[in-house]
């Protein structure tokens, strides 16, 4: 486990930015109550079968933007710098742990919800699941940092997560690894001694 002193430095850092992070919720929140987005208030309206397929295109693009987000947070130096790195300074599996998932710069989780925001503009999702999921989302940043070693293919599990923070690279993805598969840069736990794993960045 982390030492006391870094799960408070943690913490601290958590509380610091889920305010900022709210501010987005918030405002996709208004942007679909007031006729902004394409989210539709009653499953009834559409049936279950567009409710059911709508819901998994949503989250297959936004599943692809959560990942070239993350991915472009390292690409970009300057972004990487300034708004993810404290984050990453947790870089060795020792220093992770649940609080970790929210410590950082931010705008740095802002940042990496954009997609759901700008992806309600474009994929037609119901109102209350948009809301529920972007509470998943919440609680998913925490559970990928508690080194759990959770595995259960495909799911972006702790394990996974793990190793993007002793790399410094790979296992960009949200709530699965098929965007790193997609894309070549899935790195499975497996194949991966994640407490000697060489920090890149």
């Amino acid at each position: 486990m982390p030492s006391r002193r870094t799960m408070v430095f943690q913490a601290i850092g958590a509380f610091t930015s889920i305010p900022v992070s709210t501010l987005f919720s918030t405002t996709f929140e208004w942007m679909a109550e007031n006729g902004w987005t394409k989210t539709y208030p009653r499953i009834s309206d559409v049936g279950w079968t567009y409710y059911v397929i709508s819901t998994l295109i949503y989250l297959f693009v936004v599943e692809f933007g959560i990942y070239w987000a993350h991915r472009l947070m390292h690409d970009i130096k300057p972004i990487y710098k300034y708004v993810h790195a404290p984050h990453h300074r947790y870089s060795k599996e020792i220093m992770i742990s649940p609080f970790a998932g929210w410590s950082g710069h931010p705008l740095d989780g802002a940042l990496q919800e954009l997609p759901y925001g700008i992806v309600l503009s474009i994929v037609p999702v119901h109102f209350t699941t948009f809301l529920g999921l972007f509470l998943v989302e919440a609680v998913w940043g925490v559970m990928v940092h508690d080194r759990s070693d959770a595995k259960g293919w495909p799911i972006m599990g702790s394990d996974y997560h793990t190793i993007h923070h002793t790399s410094g690279r790979n296992n960009y993805g949200n709530y699965t690894i098929f965007m790193d598969w997609l894309f070549g840069t899935l790195r499975h736990p497996k194949k991966c001694n994640v407490n000697n794993a060489e920090k890149v960045q």
